[in-house]
């Protein structure tokens, strides 16, 4: 794995270019959150761990990634702030589900450097961010089918492994391969891909010209 300071380059040249952008497997890309309001900082692993580092003993957020002890393999994924534990973690996975986490369930009555089970690991991740309110996420499967929807549609659970509700409908072995919020999306006619009324929908084909 790379070393905190490549790293540390490589997420600030990202924060110019882009706000937020998915990892990929075996990248050293980390998406990151922010960090204000909040006194820890939570890295989240490709080994469904997550570390919480006092802020207070960094010298910025990207310093946690050289305070954290990481398993052979493991490689974080998501940095951002706790935001006092309010609000939600968005856990999206290849098979189509995703999940809504109470953001409260990774608090802790004792300083504690490292929990397992972070989120669920059986299908695997492609798409993680702490929100404080609900947003309009897009998701796209690998047949370039999309729908558009609103996370309040998803009811918030305690449990950190919820495998999460189906919001993509899997058709002819397609997987899906992204989820991205609208405001960082290409989309012409945003309102075509809503799906208001129910999930579990195979979604709409993408339009010319229109991207995810």
């Amino acid at each position: 794995m790379r070393s905190a300071e490549s790293l540390k380059r490589k997420i600030e040249m990202e924060e110019r270019n882009v706000s937020i952008r998915e990892s990929s497997p075996g990248s050293a890309t980390i998406k990151v959150g922010d960090d204000s309001n909040s006194g820890e900082i939570l890295v989240f692993t490709s080994l469904c761990n997550v570390y919480k580092v006092q802020k207070k003993e960094l010298m910025d957020k990207f310093h946690a990634l050289q305070k954290i002890d990481t398993e052979p393999g493991e490689r974080p994924v998501y940095l951002t702030g706790e935001k006092r534990y309010r609000g939600f973690l968005i856990v999206a996975f290849e098979n189509g589900k995703i999940g809504k986490i109470s953001l409260e369930s990774y608090k802790t009555e004792y300083t504690r450097k490292k929990l397992v089970n972070a989120f669920n690991g059986e299908s695997r991740l492609i798409f993680i961010e702490l929100i404080e309110n609900d947003v309009d996420l897009v998701a796209m499967s690998s047949i370039k089918k999309v729908i558009l929807f609103n996370t309040s549609m998803i009811n918030a659970v305690g449990s950190r492994t919820t495998k999460g509700v189906q919001v993509m409908k899997p058709k002819d072995g397609s997987i899906m391969i992204r989820v991205n919020r609208l405001e960082n999306t290409k989309l012409a006619d945003p309102e075509y891909y809503r799906k208001s009324d129910s999930l579990n929908a195979i979604g709409f084909y993408l339009k010319p010209g229109d991207e995810v």
